[in-house]
């Protein structure tokens, strides 16, 4: 099984996983979670008026989420309510549903990043994840 694993803070790659080693479910939950927050979505037309610069992914310019024009932003908290919105809605548009998007408590307030804390249900399973955007 394909899987995206974090090899540094916010740095994520693709690697072959053994199955037998990982719970297929929990790795699924993990793939679509780190595809859906760090696919790039276009932005909205009102945010980067230029057209060539509102990225999006090729296949669908609406898939994932526009956190990385959020980043463009200073890291204020109007910044960090959008982004934990913008992730919310990511994962409800792919299934995920009773989705909770909170600041992980563990590192709340660090002004260098945002870390997050995720929790939900997917294909009948609860999951909970801290992610750094």
């Amino acid at each position: 099984m394909l899987n995206l694993v974090q090899t540094d803070n916010g740095v994520f790659d693709v690697v072959f996983d053994d199955t037998l080693s990982v719970d297929p479910e929990e790795a699924a939950i993990q793939s679509l979670l780190y595809a859906v927050l760090f696919t790039d979505a276009e932005a909205p037309e009102n945010r980067v008026p230029d057209r060539y610069e509102r990225r999006g992914w090729w296949a669908d310019a609406e898939a994932g989420t526009g956190l990385w024009h959020v980043r463009r932003q200073a890291l204020s908290d109007s910044a960090r309510r959008e982004a934990m919105f913008m992730v919310e809605q990511a994962l409800i548009d792919h299934g995920v549903t009773s989705v909770s998007v909170t600041e992980d408590p563990r590192v709340a307030g660090n002004v260098s990043g945002v870390f997050l804390r995720i929790s939900g249900l997917h294909n009948g399973r609860t999951f909970t994840m801290s992610v750094p955007l």
